[in-house]
Parts: C-alpha cells; structure tokens; sequence
C-alpha cells in the first residue's frame, strides 16, 4: 500500500469513533510498526488533520473534520453496487433504503469519469428463494449492537426447545442464506451465535453494557484466529 492511501485510510480509520484508539490497534488494523504509526499521526498532524491525543494513550479525530470527495476506480465502483445490491436483497426495508441513499451520494460526487464507469456496472444480486425469514426487527438489532444495549432473547434451537438469554450483542454475521447474531451468552458464560431466525423474542432491557476484556468481540476474534491457526 502506498503511503499517501495508507494516510487517508487511517483518517477513515478514525473516523467516527467515540473513543481513543491506540497506535497499537492502528499498527495491527494496517499491519505496519508501532513507530510508524508515531510517523504518520504526526505527518497527519502537521498537515492539519485535528487529531488529538498521543503516544501511549491513543489518539481520535475532531467529529467536525470530512475527508475531501476521493475517486474510483472500476472494481471499487463495482464493489460499491453489488455491496448495496446484497444489502438491498438480503436485510430489511431500512437497509435496502440506506443502500440507495448511499449509492445515490456516491453518484453525485463523481467525477465525469467515474460517472462514467458507474453507469456501465452490472453487477445485480436480486431476491432470492433462498433467503431465511425471521420475525425479529433487522434495524432493532443493529441498534442494539452499536449502543451496547443488553436484549434478553427467547430462542429455539434446532429441535424447537427454547430457552430465555440474557445477551450482549456485539455483530451480525452473514454465512449466506443465514443472519445470525454472535453476542455474550449471560446464561452460558461464553460466546454465542443466535440465527435469527430461531429467534422468537428479542427485547430491549435497557441495560447498557461495557466490553471486558473476557467478553469483547476483539476477543473473539482474537479467539477464533488462534483457531484457524491451529487448523492450518
């Protein structure tokens, strides 16, 4: 990766985060050194990026600060539509929604060229048979994900018995035609995956968590990384 993309990434990188990251998390998100991180914050810094902290406590981006329009080439415009595509056929009517608004602002501030290049994708993931129907709110789920809000599930597992968990929810997770959720499992004191479509009840219970280093999703993958390690 050349170094000016691997500047602006790490600018998107840091972008919207409520917390501090640390240049540790930044060095492995873009596999590179610890000093070169140093290296570029303050490259970054110099430039007039407002990027705020420092070396050994972590480091976030003014909320008010917008990366300038950027371009495409065709395979990222080509990424971009049958991304959106998927999302439209494979989530809920707020996604699909959020999926055209998206490509539609891409749309307005391309290039004459990369207009260009957009309007000859053709690339489509229509609706498909396939897809598994749940009854639980895709958007509920989402939210509850990104406030770290504790649901409490009743779930069927696959011989229709059903349990009550109280659940951490830390991702959704497509393994095509299943959505599942992988949250901390209260009950079972682990990670858990809960398709959602076995799902029959899922309710906020207004109980805001905070990750620990047991129960963190960075943990699990750290976990499941050691294990594909192992399988190799």
């Amino acid at each position: 990766m050349r170094r000016a993309d691997r500047l602006f990434q790490i600018v998107s990188y840091l972008q919207g985060r409520r917390i501090a990251i640390t240049a540790q998390d930044i060095a492995e998100e873009f596999d590179i050194s610890v000093r070169t991180v140093y290296r570029d914050i303050q490259d970054l810094i110099t430039t007039g990026v407002p990027i705020s902290g420092e070396a050994g406590v972590g480091y976030i981006l003014d909320k008010s600060y917008y990366l300038p329009p950027m371009s495409f080439d065709v395979n990222e415009l080509e990424t971009l539509m049958l991304g959106a595509a998927m999302v439209s056929s494979w989530t809920d009517a707020h996604m699909a929604a959020s999926a055209k608004s998206l490509i539609l602002k891409i749309k307005n501030v391309l290039t004459t060229q990369d207009r260009e290049a957009f309007s000859g994708v053709a690339l489509f993931a229509p609706p498909s048979r396939a897809k598994l129907p749940w009854n639980i709110d895709f958007s509920f789920l989402r939210q509850a994900v990104r406030q770290k809000e504790k649901l409490a599930l009743d779930y069927a597992d696959e011989e229709g018995r059903t349990t009550q968990r109280i659940v951490r929810p830390l991702s959704l997770v497509f393994i095509g035609p299943v959505w599942m959720m992988l949250g901390w499992c209260e009950m079972r004191q682990d990670f858990r995956h809960f398709r959602l479509d076995r799902m029959l009840v899922a309710s906020p219970t207004g109980d805001i968590f905070t990750d620990t280093p047991e129960t963190s999703l960075k943990t699990y993958l750290a976990r499941l990384n050691y294990r594909d390690g192992l399988k190799d």
